[in-house]
Protein backbone atom coordinates (compact mmCIF):
# COMPACT_ATOMS: atom_id res chain seq x y z
CA UNK A 1 0.00 0.00 0.00
CA UNK A 2 1.45 3.40 -1.09
CA UNK A 3 -1.16 5.99 -1.48
CA UNK A 4 -2.43 7.84 1.94
CA UNK A 5 -5.05 9.96 2.45
CA UNK A 6 -5.11 11.88 5.73
CA UNK A 7 -8.37 13.29 7.53
CA UNK A 8 -9.48 15.71 10.14
CA UNK A 9 -11.78 14.34 11.32
CA UNK A 10 -11.66 10.96 12.65
CA UNK A 11 -15.36 10.22 12.70
CA UNK A 12 -15.04 10.61 8.62
CA UNK A 13 -11.99 8.56 8.43
CA UNK A 14 -14.31 5.41 9.74
CA UNK A 15 -16.65 6.10 7.96
CA UNK A 16 -14.81 5.69 4.74
CA UNK A 17 -13.29 2.73 5.91
CA UNK A 18 -16.09 1.00 6.32
CA UNK A 19 -17.85 2.16 3.04
CA UNK A 20 -14.26 0.79 1.06
CA UNK A 21 -14.87 -2.57 3.31
CA UNK A 22 -18.61 -2.45 2.04
CA UNK A 23 -16.65 -2.52 -1.33
CA UNK A 24 -13.91 -4.99 -1.15
CA UNK A 25 -11.15 -2.49 -1.71
CA UNK A 26 -7.99 -3.06 0.12
CA UNK A 27 -7.00 -0.33 2.75
CA UNK A 28 -5.98 -0.04 6.30
CA UNK A 29 -6.37 2.77 8.97
CA UNK A 30 -3.53 4.72 10.54
CA UNK A 31 -2.59 7.36 12.50
CA UNK A 32 -1.81 9.96 10.60
CA UNK A 33 2.46 10.42 10.63
CA UNK A 34 3.53 13.71 12.13
CA UNK A 35 6.03 13.73 9.27
CA UNK A 36 3.21 14.94 7.03
CA UNK A 37 2.19 18.19 9.66
CA UNK A 38 -1.64 18.62 8.18
CA UNK A 39 -3.19 16.91 10.68
CA UNK A 40 -3.51 15.02 14.11
CA UNK A 41 -5.95 12.58 13.07
CA UNK A 42 -6.31 9.33 11.11
CA UNK A 43 -5.70 8.24 7.52
CA UNK A 44 -6.00 5.50 5.12
CA UNK A 45 -3.73 3.81 3.56
CA UNK A 46 -4.34 2.08 0.30
CA UNK A 47 -3.40 0.91 -3.15
CA UNK A 48 -2.67 3.70 -5.93
CA UNK A 49 -4.62 1.59 -8.23
CA UNK A 50 -7.87 2.35 -5.98
CA UNK A 51 -7.49 5.67 -5.97
CA UNK A 52 -10.21 6.76 -8.26
CA UNK A 53 -12.53 5.07 -6.51
CA UNK A 54 -11.85 6.19 -2.97
CA UNK A 55 -12.05 9.94 -4.75
CA UNK A 56 -16.04 8.83 -5.87
CA UNK A 57 -16.38 7.39 -2.47
CA UNK A 58 -15.38 11.00 -0.65
CA UNK A 59 -17.15 12.79 -2.77
CA UNK A 60 -20.20 10.59 -2.90
CA UNK A 61 -20.42 10.45 0.92
CA UNK A 62 -19.70 14.50 1.27
CA UNK A 63 -16.80 14.15 3.10
CA UNK A 64 -15.13 17.18 4.04
CA UNK A 65 -11.94 16.52 6.12
CA UNK A 66 -9.67 14.97 3.68
CA UNK A 67 -6.01 16.64 3.85
CA UNK A 68 -4.91 16.03 0.17
CA UNK A 69 -3.42 12.52 -1.56
CA UNK A 70 0.11 11.52 -0.52
CA UNK A 71 2.64 8.79 -1.46
CA UNK A 72 4.83 6.66 0.36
Amino acid sequence: MNTLIPFKSRAEAIRLSRELSRKRIAHTVINTPRSLGVSCGLSLLFYASSLEIVNECIVAMGLSTSQGVFRR
